[in-house]
């Protein structure tokens, strides 16, 4: 179970633990040095009779104090480490060697050697600096266990001292002097105090520092736990040596005491805890109550809709989804789930399992928006679906699973093929009113030897203009309808494109109202294409170059040979195209801000161009600086590969 930390008790037992420090060396420091260099034996003895701070300990306390200093940090720098666990280890060892001179009754350190209990309490300590960041598999920290054992030594010591229990701080047997001082203690506990609050987010700290009710509970009781034994003891004690009352009745009042101090905390932590059980049921129903709401929601869906855990594992999956599925038995994805997707591109092609959008969302936490699919259901027919997978992020920004979406577009489908299917018709079926007017127009033409008056002339162009162009607009429905039926056919041969794209120049110079096209190709280049159709696309490219170029200047048309495809790019002068309507140049029927006061046309014309190209297996896109200048170019795949001279002409 994760448990929250409040970061203001944090950050307050962090800077414990540096005060802890300082207190820690400066002690040490002042003993060692005042106390026994400059003889002052106040410094060394607090209370006449009691023990005294040998110079060992205060070293000790020094190296400890340091010790803290320097590995206190969250994260300190690999010198700081080094240093703090040196002296940790020094203190360490100074205690080991203190109790191996008890134990083998040896003379290494001379009579002024530290108590049993205070070298103890060093080599604990220091193994507990030098083990501070070591955690186990589950997420316990040694060094916080030594340090309660080392406070445990020292508020006993000290209660001893304000209970005058000797026996509490100088064990019995040993020679006069010799035990564990009044500040030795005292530095030994708010050491222990800064230790733990050096790492106050792990282990055991963990419980103190939490925001919930147990954490709360624990802060509350431990001072009076602490404290109000000592206290209530230590009252009766000074009552008893008083003589106002005898042992047994001191015995009583502590007993009784005890019980009334100790029920209101007994009571507040059981109402605390009665307070958390209420919230966390209340909590609990709002969460099913939720679940359920949530669930009902998403099993009535209309789209199909998936719930995956960070493992790839289906933890939910609506009527939808399931109805969608290719199978529900007898075999296993690979993630396990028993729910299997044929998921299929639109041309019929499979969709390989890393591509697969909730698989990418699962293992790369990748999002898919609106992916056009099609998935193959168990009866064996494809539903086209627009699939879209969102990973989902777990705690600190840790994969948390995806949802993923699968949303059938089949009346979208069958709407779009209703209106391709109108389209083509309407266009079919105007070919035959366009002919007839054009039969018409032919018939008033030839209609007398000397033909039409001159004042019928005018009006009969108009109608063979209007013809014209009724009949490209005819022309481009149709092409539009075939590129999205994909029912475009292609009359496929080697194309001399050098040469292509010259013919075309010519043929078009008649329309450049005097600008010049210049050319830059190879002298041979050669492709396997349509050449109706690649000439479609650079007609239209230079009708709109010279339509919506600026007067007077000059069009180049560029051919390129790069290593595995041939580009050609048409580029003018002129007002440009804004960056914003680049993506929709291709749209069926999409005309530029202020197109149509230029030139007319139903808005097919680069449509048809792009649907064209991509038939060819290549590709159409535009660039363009506004106010300078617009390129618009294509790749056809190269049949030769000969490196060729390049040529440059101007018509």
């Amino acid at each position: 179970m994760t448990v929250t930390v409040d970061s203001r008790i944090s950050k307050f037992l962090q800077r414990l633990a540096f005060v802890a420090a300082g207190i820690g060396v400066i002690v040490g420091a002042v003993v060692l040095v005042g106390g026994w260099y400059l003889g002052v034996g106040a410094l060394t003895v607090l209370l006449p009779g009691m023990p005294a701070m040998v110079p060992h300990t205060a070293a000790g306390l020094i190296l400890l104090g340091t010790a803290l200093g320097l590995l206190s940090p969250v994260t300190p720098s690999p010198r700081q480490r080094w240093g703090g666990r040196v002296c940790a280890s020094l203190a360490s060892l100074l205690g080991a060697l203190t109790l191996a001179e008890y134990v083998f009754l040896l003379g290494w350190l001379g009579p002024l050697r530290s108590s049993p209990q205070t070298a103890l309490c060093f080599l604990l300590l220091g193994l507990a600096l030098v083990l501070l960041d070591v955690e186990t598999r589950r997420g316990h920290r040694p060094a916080q266990s030594l340090t309660l054992s080392v406070a445990v030594l020292s508020w006993t010591a000290l209660i001893g001292y304000g209970t005058g229990a000797s026996q509490l701080h100088t064990l019995p047997g040993l020679p006069d002097g010799i035990g564990m001082a009044l500040h030795t203690c005292s530095v030994f506990f708010v050491l222990c105090l800064g230790i733990l609050g050096a790492r106050p987010t792990h282990g055991l700290m963990r419980t103190l520092t939490g925001t919930h009710a147990g954490s709360a509970m624990v802060r509350r009781l431990l001072p009076a736990l602490l404290l109000g034994p000592y206290v209530v003891g230590h009252l009766s004690l000074l009552g008893t040596r008083a003589g106002l009352y005898s042992s047994s009745t001191a015995f009583a009042l502590v007993t009784g005491m005890l019980t009334f101090f100790g029920l209101p905390f007994v009571w507040s932590a059981s109402r605390r805890l009665n307070h958390a059980g209420l919230a966390l049921e209340q909590a609990w129903r709002t969460e099913v109550l939720q679940r359920a709401w949530l669930m009902s929601i998403i099993e009535q869906m209309p789209d199909g809709v998936l719930i995956l855990d960070e493992q790839g594992h289906i933890l939910v999956a609506n009527a939808a989804a399931k109805s969608l599925c290719a199978s529900d038995s007898g075999g296993l994805d690979a993630f396990g789930n028993r729910y299997l997707f044929d998921l299929r591109r639109p041309s019929g092609e499979p969709v390989p399992w890393e591509e697969v959008p909730f698989v990418r969302a699962v293992a790369r936490g990748e999002l898919e928006a609106g992916i056009e699919l099609s998935l193959w259901t168990r009866e064996g027919h494809g539903v086209p679906v627009l699939a879209s997978a969102t990973p989902i992020q777990g705690r600190q920004g840790t994969p948390g699973g995806a949802v993923a979406i699968f949303r059938d577009i089949s009346p979208l489908k069958e709407l779009e093929r209703q209106r391709e299917e109108w389209t083509s018709v309407v266009a079919h079926d105007l070919r035959q009113p366009v002919s007839v007017i054009a039969l018409a127009l032919d018939a008033l033409r030839h209609d007398t030897p000397e033909g039409p008056p001159a004042e019928q002339q005018e009006p009969l162009q108009w109608i063979d203009t209007s013809v014209s162009n009724l009949r490209r607009m005819i022309e481009d429905l149709l092409d539009a309808s075939r590129i999205e039926a994909r029912q475009l056919r292609l009359e496929r041969q080697p194309v001399a494109l050098t040469e292509h794209v010259h013919v075309c120049v010519r043929r078009m110079e008649g329309q450049a109202a005097g600008r010049a096209i210049r050319v830059t190709a190879p002298q041979e280049a050669r492709t396997m294409g349509d050449p109706l159709r690649i000439d479609q696309v650079l007609t239209n490219l230079l009708s709109n170059a010279v339509k919506y170029g600026a007067p007077h200047t000059p069009i180049d048309v560029e051919v390129i040979r790069l290593e595995d495809e041939l580009r050609v790019s048409v580029s003018n002068e002129g007002p440009g195209i804004a960056p914003e309507e680049l993506p929709q140049l291709f749209r069926r029927f999409h005309r530029t801000a202020g197109s149509h006061k230029q030139a007319a046309g139903i808005g097919l014309g680069l449509y048809i161009c792009k649907g064209l190209i991509e038939a060819h297996g290549g590709r159409l896109w535009a660039s363009s600086t506004p106010g300078r200048r617009t390129t618009f170019s294509f790749s056809l795949p190269v049949v030769e590969r000969e490196e060729p001279s390049v040529a440059s002409r101007t018509h």
